[in-house]
């Protein structure tokens, strides 16, 4: 069977979803994405959703590890 519905979303959008991308500056990529930026709501391209999201998680991973390191060193 076919897949007829598929990328209709983006049918709808102006230009078919696609733009300039607010901060790697790549043009005519899909902007699909809104995400907050200093503060403003700006849509970016999916390879930029994946690099916030990554340095997220890794700044939250160096959060926890440092958090027990300094109990530690309170304790003693």
């Amino acid at each position: 069977m076919s897949k007829a519905h598929r990328g209709t979303g983006i049918r709808k959008e102006p230009n078919h979803g696609r733009g300039k991308c607010a901060i790697c500056g790549t043009e005519q990529i899909k902007i699909l994405y809104e995400q907050d930026v200093d503060g403003n709501k700006v849509k970016i391209c999916k390879f930029c959703k994946a690099a916030l999201k990554n340095k997220a998680r890794v700044e939250a991973r160096a959060a926890k590890k440092a958090a027990p390191a300094s109990e530690e060193k309170a304790e003693a």
